[in-house]
């Protein structure tokens, strides 16, 4: 549930403003300061005209001119401070809300990410953030200037003259009506663009990282039509966008033109009246073309606003996403492992992806999982690790309900080396590394051997640069064998108590397969170890094995027990003993052939 209302969009950054309220006082304090003596020069020049007129002196004209030399520099200095305070402000809280939202991000449970799309998150991130800033800083610093100099230079008018000035006021109102009817459908399209920014870049996203698929399939043609549909999307949303804040802006550019006609006609007849002197129709056109900037201003913020709303709407919506409990125990654990009929559903499931699992494991034992895809090896794991929330009271770690540990406590006890690695865009050696500091010089010796125990040294010949080579975006430089010996190794030298194996051997050969397994029995050093494989040679070690099939658990005991029982552990087993005796056989006749 919401924890705010969305109505209260800029209530968040408004917060983050007000801690720079010094530079925010010093800059809205020197608005008006600019706007004064923008708005005494008209006046200076209408008296200095009206002197020259009436044969004024050149004492007088060199008075006026120096006035107008000090309002020049007091209009110049106050309005680069306000500016420069106003802006540096928001581009701080541009910083803070970027920082805050990456930090509420990281906090979220991994089920939202399971829904949520990349491209829209870094869309929100940049984009409506950026459009945000522009409410807490160029909107504030030029309304705020249009709030002094509107009021002010109408006051002026309506002191000089009343005629003139109700020429002017008929089309402010009519400008004013016209807005009020466009600001709605400004907000509409607003929101319809930066929506569509979003799929854009989700899109692009996907078809850059998944770029050798694309290739591999032959499908550059579609997904650029595919691209090409959501750009359209997008043009068509901007297009209409522009087709507003156009008319807003023509219609402020129109309105001074309207207006300096009517003060020409209205205060021409004064003129020749003798209501008002030739000095003073030209401050009306001064204080005219001083207003003409606010009017521009006016429309420009009348048209920003809707999209800043819409981006601030856009953005707090993430930050109404619930992120993960962060309280419970941190008590010391030594990773003893039970499950007590646990059931569990992903949400919007179905059906149950685990069925009524119960088994003990030691601290230092090894728990082997096996099972076809999707019998619930991987969310058994994932439970261990609460990226999800098993049922109360089914799943424990040293007697205590994982419900009750702070998922950081819990997270600490393990390390994950999964199926399908994520490798940073850094050198294999700082991958290795990211269990601990990536920063931080790890000891070269533990490093070496969490290497060599994973078999990723006999690939480091082939890397251009060893353990130092640069992986490019998500390991696309390694293969699919090397960036899991590299998730391996990672793990390995994370030295935690647990150590969770996601089917990691997939992608290698068996004789690299021997070799691992020889280094992970080396290198358990009393861990808990549960693994889930196809390759039950990976398990054949177990002090538990557990055999999946549709989230049930169809069979347990020891690789001996279950050999004995003749079941579908066995069954695979045999199957894939003989598999492998064949690709012996078939690779000695090779080499035989070869031979001769």
């Amino acid at each position: 549930m919401p924890r705010r209302p969305l109505t209260r969009s800029f209530h968040r950054p408004l917060r983050l403003l007000r801690r720079h309220w010094v530079l925010v006082t010093i800059g809205m304090l020197l608005v008006p300061v600019h706007a004064g003596a923008s708005l005494w020069m008209p006046r200076l020049l209408g008296e200095a005209l009206d002197q020259l007129t009436h044969g004024g002196t050149r004492d007088a004209l060199a008075a006026t001119c120096w006035a107008l030399l000090l309002l020049a520099a007091v209009e110049g200095l106050s309005r680069f401070v306000s500016r420069k305070t106003l802006i540096d402000a928001s581009r701080k809280v541009e910083q803070q809300l970027k920082d805050d939202l990456t930090a509420h991000l990281m906090r979220l449970p991994i089920a939202w990410f399971d829904r949520a799309r990349t491209g829209d998150i870094q869309s929100r991130m940049t984009q409506d953030v950026e459009l945000v800033r522009f409410v807490m800083g160029p909107i504030l610093l030029h309304g705020g200037s249009t709030l002094c100099l509107l009021p002010a230079g109408l006051t002026l008018m309506l002191t000089m003259n009343v005629p003139v000035t109700l020429a002017s006021l008929g089309a402010f109102a009519a400008l004013f009506v016209a807005m009020k009817l466009l600001v709605p459908r400004l907000h509409k399209w607003s929101k319809r663009s930066q929506e569509a920014i979003g799929e854009v870049s989700q899109r692009a996203q996907e078809d850059f990282a998944g770029v050798r698929v694309v290739q591999q399939f032959d499908a550059v043609d579609r997904e650029r039509a595919a691209m090409a549909t959501k750009n359209r999307r997008f043009l068509l949303a901007n297009l209409r966008l522009v087709r507003l804040r156009s008319t807003m802006h023509a219609l402020s550019h129109s309105t001074s033109g309207v207006v300096m006609l009517g003060v020409l006609l209205v205060g021409g007849h004064e003129v020749i009246g003798g209501a008002i002197t030739i000095g003073e129709l030209f401050q009306f056109t001064g204080y005219l073309g001083l207003m003409t900037f606010p009017l521009e201003i006016l429309g420009w913020t009348i048209a920003m606003v809707p999209r800043s709303y819409a981006a601030a709407t856009r953005i707090e919506e993430l930050f109404q996403v619930e992120p993960e409990p962060a309280a419970g125990e941190a008590p010391a654990l030594r990773c003893d492992l039970e499950a007590r009929g646990l059931t569990f559903t992903y949400p919007g499931a179905d059906r149950p992806s685990l069925q009524d699992v119960s088994f003990t494991l030691a601290a230092g034992q090894k728990l082997g999982l096996v099972g076809a895809v999707g019998s619930g090896k991987s969310t058994l794991l994932a439970l261990l690790l609460r990226y999800y929330e098993p049922p109360p009271g089914t799943l424990f770690v040293d007697g205590h309900d994982v419900l009750t540990i702070a998922p950081t406590a819990l997270r600490q006890l393990f390390a994950l080396a999964p199926q399908e690695p994520f490798l940073f865009s850094d050198t294999v050696a700082q991958n290795v590394r990211f269990a601990g500091d990536p920063a931080a010089e790890a000891d070269d010796a533990a490093l070496q051997q969490a290497v060599a125990a994973a078999a990723l040294d006999q690939d480091l010949p082939q890397l251009r640069d060893g353990l130092q080579t640069i992986v490019g975006e998500r390991g696309v430089t390694l293969s699919g064998g090397q960036k899991q010996r590299v998730s391996l190794a990672r793990a390995l030298l994370s030295d935690r108590p647990g150590l969770l194996l996601d089917d990691t051997l997939s992608a290698v050969d068996p004789d690299t397969e021997r070799r691992i397994l020889d280094g992970l029995r080396r290198e358990r050093r009393g861990r808990t170890v549960v693994v889930a494989s196809h390759r039950l040679s990976v398990v054949a070690d177990a002090d538990l094995i557990l055999v999946f099939e549709a989230g049930k658990v169809r069979e347990h005991g020891d690789h001996r027990a279950l050999l004995r029982e003749g079941g579908l552990y066995a069954t695979a087993w045999r199957r894939q003993t003989e598999a492998r005796a064949l690709e012996s056989h078939d690779d000695g006749h090779a080499t035989g052939e070869a031979a001769r």
